[in-house]
């Protein structure tokens, strides 16, 4: 992972942090909003098809002017999914309002600007249209859904989710995150044709169901009585469909809820250490102490206890 920083207060130092955000994207023109100190943030790295990076900073308009795109070698699909403050965005004539949560594309070959009034932070995924046509596949004509936002309630808010997501995972398990990260490009593609207007086929709607299934899971992977046939009504599959999406993972559905039930015990572990184990199991979606100590072992290869000593001894270093 790539970290750049700067914190500003002339224009001199402001320069640096142009250079900065046209070195880590595309060539761009930044302005400040005020005169007073300013604080900018990049964090960055690759994935298979894309690159991933959280950036926070102060108010400014940041512009792609005609000058940077011909300096530009390659056009790309920006997507920025706003985790603090809000912003405009301007391209081809419209303007979308972002707020937390909220997701927006915009295509580097054409001029666009944000209008960024206060201080804010966001996730952007940075992939060359090459690799999303490729997805979208060599005879669409799916128009790229610039300036239009993309809320958290929508369908398209479960991929905004996914890369939020995949960003805090990247920063604690790297190597889980490149897992996770092999059905990025194809969430993008399935994002693009729903802010479309279109349906998502082929291996991006697959890419969507399965993302939309793990999004249901995670809200309620902490109900014991949650079974598989409850998670395929509120997500309209059938149970062969299910096990179809999830026919690369060993032991199907049924790991992957277990992992996230051991996931969340980790945390709770981790957070509260005077909590009785027996609590734990329960609020994690256990059905009894005993099935939790066996799948928590068989995910960590160690006990609830040894787990909690080893991360209660990290946080008192």
């Amino acid at each position: 992972m790539e970290v750049a920083e700067t914190r500003a207060g002339s224009s001199e130092s402001f320069a640096e942090w142009e250079s900065l955000l046209s070195e880590s994207y595309v060539p761009l023109m930044v302005d400040p909003c005020d005169d007073g100190a300013f604080h900018g943030r990049i964090e960055r790295t690759s994935q298979p098809g894309f690159d991933l990076s959280t950036i926070s900073a102060g108010a400014q308009r940041i512009r792609r002017t005609t000058r940077g795109i011909a300096k530009t070698e390659g056009e790309f699909l920006l997507v920025s999914i706003l985790t603090e403050g809000s912003g405009l965005l301007h391209q081809d004539g419209r303007v979308a309002l972002v707020r937390p949560g909220d997701m927006v594309f915009y295509d580097t070959s054409r001029p666009y600007h944000w209008d960024l009034g206060a201080p804010w932070a966001q996730v952007v995924v940075q992939t060359p249209l090459e690799v999303l046509r490729q997805q979208l596949g060599s005879g669409s004509n799916t128009p790229l859904p610039t300036a239009v936002t993309v809320t958290a309630d929508s369908a398209g808010g479960v991929v905004a989710g996914f890369f939020r997501d995949l960003a805090r995972i990247q920063e604690s398990a790297p190597g889980h995150a490149t897992v996770l990260a092999d059905s990025g490009v194809k969430l993008l593609a399935s994002a693009v044709r729903l802010a479309s207007g279109d349906i998502p086929s082929g291996e991006p709607a697959e890419a969507l169901s399965r993302e939309q299934v793990l999004a249901f899971m995670r809200t309620r992977c902490a109900d014991p009585s949650l079974t598989i046939d409850d998670i395929a009504r509120a997500c309209l599959v059938s149970r062969r469909t299910l096990y179809r999406l999830f026919g690369d993972v060993e032991d199907g559905l049924s790991a992957v809820l277990r992992r996230m039930r051991v996931e969340c015990a980790r945390t709770l572990l981790a957070r509260y250490p005077g909590r009785a184990t027996a609590t734990v199991a329960l609020a994690s979606g256990f059905a009894s102490e005993r099935h939790f100590f066996r799948a928590f072992r068989m995910e960590t290869g160690m006990t609830p206890g040894e787990f909690r000593m080893i991360a209660t001894s990290a946080l008192s270093i």
